[in-house]
């Protein structure tokens, strides 16, 4: 579990955040806690949490999100019952935010993160261009500071080729973002493994074992 009751997920686009966020609040709620979920992938919006609502529902898990007339429009509009699930002590949120500058929607809710404590976790995907090297991780975690006006406070290895990702892919994409959490100075939280690859990375990184709900569209 994590020190915060708040987790934030950032990256960039394509780097498995909605998938990574929907599994950690289903394995939040399946150890027993009251859990929400709350998306606010505002900018260019792609995959959301949103997406995942029935799966989320189904298993009591509240998930906060802009009016569902607004579910496909690009707009900087904050849930308008996000603050009040933030000050409930009692419920772990996870929080999805969208890729790139969609992070500066973060910065509105600045106090309201410093009052109650938060974990943001920068998600990463060495298969992207932007993050493929120690240096573009590095410009990624300083833009995505600087606009949502948050310290990040560790990584998560998230390499991936969707269903076509082998252990090596992990393996490698692990080696970066290791490269990269000792010149940052910062931990790597978990090494993301997919289900289906169906075997363990060994290392001494915590393992969280990724399980695929989001449905893309060339899945039909």
């Amino acid at each position: 579990m994590v020190d915060n009751r708040i987790i934030i997920f950032v990256g960039e686009f394509g780097s498995g955040k909605t998938e990574l966020a929907v599994n950690y609040a289903l394995q939040l709620k399946q150890s027993g806690n009251n859990t929400a979920i709350v998306d606010i992938d505002l900018v260019k919006p792609y995959f959301r949490t949103r997406e995942n609502h029935g799966i989320l529902e189904e298993n009591e898990i509240t998930v906060i999100a802009p009016d569902s007339r607004l579910s496909h429009a690009d707009l900087p509009i904050l849930p308008h019952n996000l603050v009040k699930i933030l000050a409930q002590t009692d419920i772990h949120v996870v929080i999805d935010v969208g890729g790139g500058e969609s992070a500066v929607v973060l910065g509105q809710l600045k106090r309201y993160f410093d009052q109650c404590g938060y974990e943001a976790v920068l998600v990463i995907n060495t298969k992207r261009p932007f993050t493929s090297s120690a240096e573009g991780i590095i410009n990624t975690l300083r833009r995505i500071e600087q606009v949502s006006r948050l310290k990040i406070t560790s990584l998560v290895s998230n390499t991936n080729l969707g269903p076509q990702t082998t252990l090596e892919h992990v393996y490698e994409g692990l080696a970066i973002v290791e490269q990269t959490a000792g010149m940052l100075a910062l931990p790597v939280k978990w090494v993301v493994v997919p289900e289906w690859i169906g075997q363990v990375v060994s290392c001494k990184i915590p393992q969280f074992i990724l399980k695929p709900y989001t449905h893309y569209p060339w899945m039909d």
